[in-house]
């Protein structure tokens, strides 16, 4: 006899949607988040991917970011490092010891270098827009205003937690304003964006079975804009291979809602780079006590 499935111990599909229904957004917009994440499971999976490809297709952050060698040589650590943080965030929210642990930690990398405010609103902005334009493509339901509002809210706290000097714009219109004219006048070719934006796809794709990666690799390049993928050097996707991304992705949202018990992809994930378990200090770059802050070229 097949097991009965569950949504929140519910045999109802709809049972995150009626949490969050009855919540209230200014006191529970983290839980919101995360209610909405897990009902979109299935298509979430190319958020990270596309949040790296921004940082590599801006040269003034990718300057930074080369010069690191962590997306060179520890590029299968930093991703990871990078997830474990926001899953921590999400799990604990940025008011507790372990949220204030993560935001810490993050200040004391950002503080090396000498971030333009501008590029701290991209890193925020364009993950939830990307985010949402992902939903609402290939979500299996429509996400309700306080979803949306949560999500924003979320990102908005974790870019001043993480160094930023100045809030997220305070509307989607706005922020989805502000990143198309970033994409317009910060982005362009310089050759560490091809460099990290390659070994990146390359280590996303190993993930996957072997039959698989060149159709994951249509699937995440395909769902980016093509700014982003244009100034990272690579080939943006033609009509075909953009059809089959979508019939994939579709596919994918037919998954969604997933039930209770699905296995945690995420400890498979951390397992690949610390097979013997991990401990918070263990998380992010190690720096000399007394190595200077670095500066990006001017451009």
């Amino acid at each position: 006899m097949a097991k009965t499935k569950t949504w929140m111990g519910e045999p109802d599909k709809f049972a995150r949607l009626r949490r969050i229904e009855s919540l209230d957004l200014e006191k529970d917009w983290l839980e919101i988040g995360g209610l909405t994440s897990r009902d979109f499971l299935s298509v979430i999976f190319p958020v990270p991917f596309a949040g790296f490809m921004t940082t590599f297709a801006a040269p003034r952050m990718s300057r930074i970011l080369y010069s690191t060698g962590e997306l060179k040589d520890r590029l299968a650590k930093r991703a990871v490092d990078t997830i474990l943080f926001s899953a921590r965030l999400h799990t604990h929210g940025f008011g507790t010891p372990e949220g204030r642990q993560v935001a810490q930690r993050i200040n004391a990398m950002h503080a090396r270098y000498d971030i333009h405010p501008d590029d701290f609103i991209a890193v925020g902005c364009d993950p939830l827009i990307y985010t949402l334009d992902l939903f609402d493509k290939y979500g299996w339901r429509e996400m309700l205003p306080k979803e949306r509002e949560a999500q924003r809210m979320y990102h908005d706290r974790q870019a001043r937690a993480f160094g930023s000097r100045k809030p997220l714009p305070k509307t989607e219109a706005e922020m989805r304003d502000f990143i198309d004219n970033y994409f317009e006048t910060q982005l362009w070719y310089e050759p560490q964006n091809q460099e990290m934006a390659e070994a990146t796809l390359d280590w996303y794709c190993a993930l996957a079975p072997k039959h698989l990666r060149g159709l994951l690799r249509r699937m995440l390049l395909s769902t980016i804009d093509p700014r982003v993928v244009r100034a990272c050097g690579l080939k943006v996707p033609n009509a075909l291979d953009r059809g089959i991304a979508h019939l994939a992705m579709k596919r994918l949202q037919a998954k969604d809602p997933l039930p209770d018990g699905q296995p945690d992809m995420l400890q498979d994930l951390v397992k690949t780079v610390y097979p013997d378990g991990y401990e918070f200090d263990d998380l992010g770059p190690r720096f000399d006590d007394d190595a200077a802050p670095e500066t990006a070229a001017a451009s």
